[in-house]
């Protein structure tokens, strides 16, 4: 539940779907539930993972990090569709029988036009859809790359521009 993984889950909740977070622990459960997300599957819970093997219709995958793909499909229904808009470092390896003897899709999505992007920003202001950020300063963006890194940011970091050129 990151930058790209929380604005999904905004949108899906604003769509009407039933959104389920995949996270690697339930520690941001809270925060999951707080957006309109259902609960949250713990990808570390091999037990939770198997319990919720093919029951989603579909998932929005914005993990850039390395992650096990094929565990992702296995949570999808027959006929169920995968979007990857979050890029990791290596390219992933996909057990294509499991795609092919379930039906499943397995599709990426990178940015719309200007004309999809509008109505997208058009579709935030009706639903009230915006991103929560923590916003710094300039001198704290170093201190901001380690807690990234660490893992400690609540969705996205914000580089106050405007305080940093007034100095």
């Amino acid at each position: 539940l990151g930058g790209l993984g929380h604005m999904a889950v905004k949108f899906g909740v604003a769509f009407g779907c039933e959104v389920y977070v995949i996270s690697r622990s339930k520690a941001k459960e809270a925060e999951a539930k707080a957006m309109g997300a259902k609960a949250i599957i713990p990808s570390g819970d091999a037990a939770a993972m198997k319990e919720a093997a093919g029951t989603l219709n579909g998932i929005i995958d914005t993990v850039s990090a390395k992650h096990d793909v094929n565990a992702l499909l296995e949570l999808l229904a027959p006929r169920g569709r995968m979007v990857v808009v979050g890029l990791p470092p290596d390219m992933p390896t996909i057990n294509h029988f499991a795609v092919v003897q379930r039906n499943l899709v397995y599709s990426g999505s990178m940015i719309g036009t200007l004309a999809k992007t509008q109505q997208m920003l058009d579709f935030c202001g009706e639903k009230n859809i915006t991103a929560d950020v923590e916003v710094v300063d300039m001198d704290y963006v170093n201190t901001a790359m380690e807690r990234m890194a660490a893992g400690d940011v609540k969705f996205r970091f914000v580089i106050d521009i405007n305080k940093s050129l007034a100095l």
